[in-house]
Parts: structure tokens; sequence; C-alpha cells
């Protein structure tokens, strides 16, 4: 890989990071669910929700273990950033798996280790989102 190329990503990554870390984060706790065809299911783990005022970024990272946070909380209009560092490529495709139909704008694809991926949630609602690589890796996150 060009060494440029590779600075600037760390570069960006460092940049939404700090922007992510220093700005108003906000940290609850909530019980991690997962929602599929309309019923809920919960675990019994319990991992933070982010709440981030609007337009603003929120960073998500892809780790070996899956996604964190892997729930969270922002305003319509804000931007997700999706960080891999799982040391292997990643994939963010939106529910149901394997078909990815519910929220086609979630079907950013494959990502490789060190690169990043982002959307802009635009309206309201609850995406429940997974990485088609290992679908037991899920998150969601929720527009207000």
């Amino acid at each position: 890989m060009n060494s440029k190329l590779l600075l600037v990503i760390v570069a960006l990554i460092v940049v939404f990071g700090a922007f992510t870390f220093l700005g108003n984060k906000k940290m609850t706790p909530a019980t991690t669910s997962t929602q599929q065809s309309g019923s809920m299911k919960s675990q019994e783990t319990t991992t933070p929700v982010v709440t981030q005022p609007t337009n603003s970024a929120v960073n998500i990272i892809l780790t070996d273990a899956g996604f964190s946070p892997k729930d969270v909380t922002v305003k319509a209009g804000t931007r997700i950033v999706w960080i891999n560092k799982s040391g292997k490529t990643g994939n963010v495709s939106s529910d149901d798996h394997p078909t990815h139909r519910l929220y086609p704008f979630l079907n950013i694809g494959n990502f490789e280790s060190g690169t990043t991926r982002q959307v802009v949630v635009e309206n309201p609602g609850k995406y429940n989102y997974h990485n088609h690589l290992n679908a037991s890796e899920t998150g969601t996150i929720t527009a207000e």
C-alpha cells in the first residue's frame, strides 16, 4: 500500500476519533437487543449507548469481537463512521440477513482493516445492521 495513502487514512481515523472523543458524548447503559421481523430478543449483557447532537459524527469500531459500541442513539442527520480495526475484512449490511432489504442505505459492503466507511442517517427510525461476513456481529442505530 502506498505510504502516503496509508498516512491519509490514519490521519482521517485520528480526526474522526478526536472529533467524537472531544464532542459532547453522553454514555448511558442499555440492554443489548436485536430486532428481527418485529420481534425483540434481549441478551443479558449490557452495552453503552452513545447519544450525539445533530450534525455530528459517531464512530463505531469493528473489532475482532464485533461492533463497539453495538447500539447508538443519534439525532437524524448524524454521520455514522465505521472504523475497521478487526485485522480482517469487515462488512456493514442492513438487516435482514442474508437479503439486506430493510435499510438499503446501510448496505455499504466490505472494507479492509484500517479503513473506514460512513453514512448519514437522514430519517428518524431504528436501523439494524450486521457484518455480512460474520452475521453474529450486529448493531443498531436509533435516530431520533
